[in-house]
């Protein structure tokens, strides 16, 4: 089945068909991390970089893991409707008034817009519905990029 990978070497494990050393085939721990797919999201380089503070960071991988991806990638929709008490929940955020801050950071630097009116299915209840940008706006003037992160680090030490 499967062959040393030096045969000279006594403590080079025995390799099995799908390249996996023999004492870790068939571990479950492993297999299931090395090869379940697992959804996740993910926070863009500038969101990271930019001048909001951790939590408003944190408020924004919270709308995105809300994105549809398969509507996104067909027709570019990153609109979500979670409720403030979801995003509380799933933010770990204290307070409505805290969660309303952090939303004005993301929407000041352009990583997040929304608009509030009447819920289609329920027009006795309002129902916000966000528009999370993977993007910077083309005006944003923090960093975008790791080296250009960098370059401000690197420039700031210079003073």
């Amino acid at each position: 089945m499967g062959k040393p990978s030096d045969p000279q070497d006594p403590n080079t494990p025995e390799v099995v068909e799908d390249g996996l050393p023999q004492d870790l085939a068939g571990d479950a721990s492993f297999e299931r991390g090395r090869r379940r797919r697992y959804p996740f999201s993910q926070l863009p380089d500038w969101v990271l970089f930019a001048d909001v503070l951790p939590g408003a960071k944190t408020l924004y991988w919270a709308l995105y893991v809300h994105v549809n991806q398969e509507r996104k990638d067909n027709f570019g929709d990153t609109r979500v409707w979670p409720g403030q008490a979801k995003l509380l929940y799933i933010s770990g955020i204290k307070s409505k008034t805290t969660l309303r801050k952090y939303l004005k950071q993301l929407r000041s630097i352009g990583a997040a817009d929304w608009r509030t009116g009447r819920n289609p299915r329920n027009p006795l209840r309002t129902q916000t519905v966000y528009v999370v940008h993977e993007e910077p706006e083309p005006d944003y003037a923090g960093p975008a990029s790791l080296t250009e992160l960098y370059e401000a680090f690197n420039a700031s030490d210079e003073d």
